[in-house]
């Protein structure tokens, strides 16, 4: 029973790997450009690391194949935030349109956009979300960072990338690592079956369900991934139209219910794809695996009637 769960889960997690590659591209252009904005807001002083800050699935460690953007803060003085704000107008849209003019001075060839809350930097193999942010020093947001928002008006925001970065790895240690390698097989699914569910409430869904599920600390490696896909997805019915919470803030995000039928099919072929692997049948199982996540887990012809037959053919 279940001979073919490990290997099947580990061949889908090394196909989703981000390469070390295009992970070290990513840190370099987050660098270029924080070094490019460090010039004109921290004018004579040595350039100092702790001025940006790379968020989303690779701050979080959860990037995956094929590679998304890039997000990363970009800490601005203090004494910005109180210049923009004595200002009138939208003064978020005036604080993008600010910190844009450095960057498309020094990517001269980068048709660089600002809208929302970032300014988007396109590059070759990344597009790189810039994220202007101020940092709370003090009083009970102190670690995490206010940014601006253009709509509606223009309006602050609180984010705490650290807390959610710090939470996502504490239920990691508890789990072996089970959140994490579940964020990135949801990034699978979000991408194949078009789920309209915002990457981050998939995050908190995922790590939520993961700290208290039964299982969370039980097999070695990849031996219990069925369940535990199969579980989430049970685990994730029962919150349509709820709310997901971020670590370190009060902001609640509506999850809506047009993600519903695609998570109860993913849920009825995850129950299905647990049967067979109960009963070590590795195609039917992969086939059913295949449905939920795409190419990346790929189907396994190892046991299948086919392949024996085209086998003893000589084929």
């Amino acid at each position: 029973m279940y001979q073919y769960v490990s290997s099947h889960f580990q061949a889908f997690l090394n196909e989703l790997r981000l390469p070390d590659k295009d992970r070290l591209d990513a840190y370099g252009k987050a660098e270029r450009i924080a070094k490019s904005l460090y010039a004109r807001y921290y004018p004579n002083l040595p350039f100092d690391p702790d001025c940006y800050v790379v968020v989303g699935s690779l701050g979080k460690e959860t990037a995956t194949r094929p590679r998304s953007d890039l997000d990363m803060l970009f800490v601005l003085p203090w004494e910005v935030c109180i210049r923009i704000n004595a200002t009138t107008g939208n003064r978020q849209s005036a604080l993008l349109r600010e910190v844009k003019r450095p960057l498309a001075l020094t990517f001269r060839n980068t048709d660089l956009s600002a809208d929302g809350q970032v300014i988007v930097a396109p590059f070759q193999t990344y597009n790189v979300d810039v994220v202007p942010a101020f940092r709370y020093v003090t009083g009970p947001h102190t670690g995490s960072y206010m940014t601006a928002h253009t709509g509606d008006g223009g309006s602050w925001r609180d984010s705490n990338p650290v807390a959610e970065y710090r939470w996502l790895k504490a239920v990691d240690a508890v789990s072996n690592g089970k959140a994490t390698d579940l964020i990135k097989m949801l990034k699978a699914w979000k991408r194949e079956c078009n789920v309209e569910l915002k990457s981050v409430c998939l995050e908190v869904a995922a790590t939520v369900f993961v700290n208290q599920w039964t299982h969370r600390a039980d097999g070695i490696g990849y031996s219990y991934h069925d369940f535990l896909v199969r579980d989430f997805f049970g685990f994730l019915l029962n919150y349509v139209n709820g709310w997901a919470r971020p670590a370190g803030i009060e902001e609640h995000i509506l999850l809506g219910d047009c993600w519903q039928t695609k998570c109860q099919t993913a849920y009825n072929r995850a129950v299905k794809a647990c049967e067979y692997e109960h009963s070590d049948d590795a195609y039917s199982a992969s086939v059913e695996w295949n449905k939920i996540f795409g190419s990346q887990f790929q189907i396994d012809w190892s046991n299948s009637l086919l392949y024996s037959a085209m086998f003893a053919a000589g084929r």
